[in-house]
C-alpha cells in the first residue's frame, strides 16, 4: 500500500532562494525540522521562497509551521515549476492554487493532487497585510518521488500517518540525540525509540506526541532501524521505549507501552 512520504530530503538546499528574507537567515532552515526561523524585513509582511528538488515529486499535502498569530502568513500562492516568480509578478501571473491559511496554519493542507504532480521547483508567496512582519518555522512538504504512477486514493488514506505536528521532530542520519538536545536547552524533550514495523510503537506514538506537544515539550522520534548504532548506545533492546530528558539530563523512562507511566511522564514536565 503506497503512503504519502516526507519529501523535503528531496529538496536542494542549496538551490533554494527566498525575496524579503530579513538579513542573512538561511532560507534552508525552514525545511527541517528545527527550531530555526525566517523572517521578513520589519515593515513588510509579504515573502516568497523558491524551492528545487532534486527529482519530480508529486505533493499531496503542504503543512506551514508559524511562530505566533502575531506574524504568521494569512495567505500562500503557489506557483508549480516556475523559480522566477518575484513581486511584481504575482498580480498578473495565475498562481497554481492559492490557500487561506487563517485555519491551516500548523496541520497539513491537502492540495488539489492532479496540479501538483511532476514537481520539480516550486514558488511559494505569503502574505499578511496585518502584520509588521513575517515569520516561518517551517515548511513541509508530503507526497511521493519520482514520475511513478501513484495511486492517489490509498496514498490520501494514508497521508495522515506520515504527518510530523509541530514540536515533533526526527532524527536525521548523521545526527545524534545529544546534538539536538543541546540545541534545545531549557525543554522537556521525550526521545521516542520506535520502528515503522512495531505495532505498540503506532499506537503510542499518536498519544505521546498530543500529550507532550500539550504542555509545551517537544518530542524526538528515533527509528531504529535507520538508527542502530544510536539504539545500542542507549541500550535499546525492546521498543517502544521513551526517555524523558531536560538540559542533557535523563529523568525518567519507560519500555512498552503504558498509559499511566506515561501520565506519570508528562507530570514530570506539569509539576
Amino acid at each position: 500500500m503506497q503512503k504519502a512520504e516526507y519529501l523535503n530530503n528531496y529538496i536542494i538546499r542549496k538551490e533554494c532562494g527566498g525575496l524579503n528574507i530579513e538579513g542573512d537567515s538561511d532560507i534552508s532552515a525552514v525545511f527541517d525540522k528545527t527550531d530555526n526561523t525566517i523572517k521578513s524585513n520589519s515593515g513588510d509582511a509579504t515573502m516568497i521562497t523558491s524551492i528545487k528538488f532534486q527529482d519530480k515529486v508529486n505533493i499531496v499535502s503542504i503543512q506551514i509551521n508559524g511562530v505566533s498569530e502575531e506574524t504568521n502568513p494569512v495567505s500562500m500562492k503557489c506557483y508549480i515549476n516556475k523559480l522566477d516568480i518575484d513581486f511584481s509578478d504575482i498580480s498578473d501571473i495565475p498562481s497554481t492554487q492559492q490557500f487561506n491559511l487563517t485555519k491551516d496554519m500548523n496541520k497539513p493542507i491537502k492540495v488539489n493532487i492532479p496540479k501538483w504532480k511532476n514537481v520539480s521547483e516550486l514558488t511559494l508567496y505569503f502574505e499578511n497585510e496585518e502584520a509588521d512582519h513575517l515569520e516561518i518555522r517551517q515548511i513541509l512538504f508530503f507526497g511521493s518521488a519520482g514520475s511513478q504512477n501513484i495511486n492517489i486514493g490509498e496514498m490520501k488514506k494514508n497521508e495522515d500517518e506520515n504527518y510530523v505536528p509541530e514540536g515533533v521532530f526526527i532524527l536525521k542520519k548523521g545526527d545524534t540525540i545529544e546534538n539536538f538536545l543541546s540545541k534545545n536547552p531549557g525543554k522537556f524533550v521525550f526521545v521516542d525509540f520506535h520502528a515503522t514495523w512495531c505495532g505498540p510503537c503506532k499506537q503510542l506514538g499518536p498519544i505521546l506526541c498530543k500529550k507532550a506537544t500539550s504542555v509545551g515539550a517537544i518530542v524526538l522520534k528515533v527509528d531504529i532501524d535507520q538508527h542502530q548504532r544510536i539504539a545500542a548506545m542507549n541500550g535499546i533492546s525492546s521498543i517502544p521505549v521513551v526517555f524523558l530528558y531536560k538540559d542533557g539530563v535523563k529523568l525518567d523512562s519507560m519500555v512498552g507501552f503504558n498509559r499511566d507511566r506515561l501520565d506519570q511522564m508528562i507530570s514530570l514536565v506539569t509539576n
